[in-house]
C-alpha cells in the first residue's frame, strides 16, 4: 500500500510539473543583427521617431525629434544586410519642442532606397558640429556602428547613452 502511495505521489508530482510548465511558452529567436540591445534612452534626445513605420522604395523619409537643448544631430543607419550608412550629419536642432528632420526649410530629402527590410536609425547629439572624422561607410554590424558613434562623440562630453534609435521597414 505504501509503495502504491509513493508511486501515486510521484506520478502526481510529475503531472503537476508537466502541467505547470506547459502553461509557459518559450520562444527562441534566431540571432541576427536586429537582436542586439538598443541604446538606453538619451538624456538629451527626448523623442526620436520615424514619421511612418514603413516606406516604399522612393518615398520621402522623415523623423520627429525633440531635444532638451540646442545643438546638432547626426543620423546614421544600419540596413538589413548589416551595412552602416550616413543619412545626414550635423543637422541643427533648436531644443524647443518637436522638430521634423529634414527640416522643411532644407533643400534636401531623405529618400527610401533598397535594400528592402528593417532599417535601424540612430540619432546622436553633439553640442557643436562634429568634425566628421569618423567614416561610417564600409562598417558592418552593430558593434562597429556603436564603436564609430562612440569615437565621434569622444571629446564632446556625450557618450553612447546620448543616442536614440528608431526602426522602420522599407518595402518594394
Amino acid at each position: 500500500m505504501q509503495r502504491h502511495r509513493r508511486f501515486t505521489t510521484t506520478l502526481l508530482s510529475w503531472a503537476a510539473i508537466v502541467l505547470a510548465t506547459s502553461a509557459c511558452t518559450i520562444t527562441i529567436l534566431p540571432s541576427g543583427p536586429f537582436d542586439d540591445a538598443r541604446p538606453r534612452p538619451s538624456a538629451v534626445i527626448e523623442r526620436f521617431e520615424s514619421v511612418r513605420r514603413s516606406y516604399a522604395v522612393g518615398d520621402r523619409v522623415q523623423f520627429r525629434i525633440a531635444t532638451n537643448r540646442p545643438g546638432f544631430v547626426t543620423l546614421t543607419a544600419i540596413d538589413p544586410d548589416g551595412s552602416v550608412y550616413v543619412i545626414a550629419r550635423n543637422l541643427e536642432v533648436t531644443g524647443r519642442g518637436t522638430e521634423i528632420l529634414p527640416p522643411p526649410s532644407a533643400r534636401v530629402a531623405f529618400v527610401a532606397v533598397p535594400p528592402t527590410g528593417r532599417h535601424v536609425v540612430r540619432a546622436h547629439f553633439t553640442p557643436t558640429r562634429t568634425p566628421e572624422r569618423v567614416v561610417f561607410r564600409g562598417l558592418v554590424g552593430f558593434d562597429s556602428w556603436s564603436n564609430a558613434i562612440s569615437i565621434e562623440l569622444s571629446g564632446t562630453g556625450f557618450v553612447l547613452d546620448d543616442v536614440a534609435e528608431v526602426r522602420f521597414d522599407i518595402l518594394r
